[in-house]
């Protein structure tokens, strides 16, 4: 996204937002987008909603959610993540690998959501 148009203040905050760990914007995206869903689905919706005006923080999480995936985490970070920010339960598998699938789950969706929206046709 161009950005050398818009006033210095929404630059700076974006700025600011692209610096943020991708563990800050993992809880984020889980406490934000997640915690209220009552299902994949309505995340899937939700995502799918935002992503048709602008995909630049589905692209943000995407990255951090692969960031998060991909580096050695403490003992029960991946599990805080899900079922303390994500607000979302983990039953039939309470650990850390159980987290991480949901994890993955979520960086699936948010490929999906974005390549439909900018796949033409």
């Amino acid at each position: 996204m161009e950005t050398s148009g818009l006033p210095e203040p929404l630059r700076a905050r974006m700025a600011q937002l692209d610096a943020m760990p991708a563990l800050e914007t993992a809880r984020d995206f889980l406490s934000g987008v997640v915690s209220d869903a009552g299902s994949l689905e309505e995340v899937h919706a939700d995502l799918a909603r935002s992503a048709r005006s602008n995909t630049r923080s589905h692209r943000r999480y995407l990255g951090a959610l692969e960031a998060v995936l991909s580096e050695r985490q403490s003992p029960g970070t991946l599990m805080q993540l899900v079922e303390g920010y994500g607000n979302w339960s983990l039953d039939h598998d309470p650990t850390d690998s159980g987290a991480a699938a949901f994890l993955a789950e979520l960086v699936r969706m948010l490929r999906t959501v974005i390549d439909e929206v900018e796949q033409p046709g």
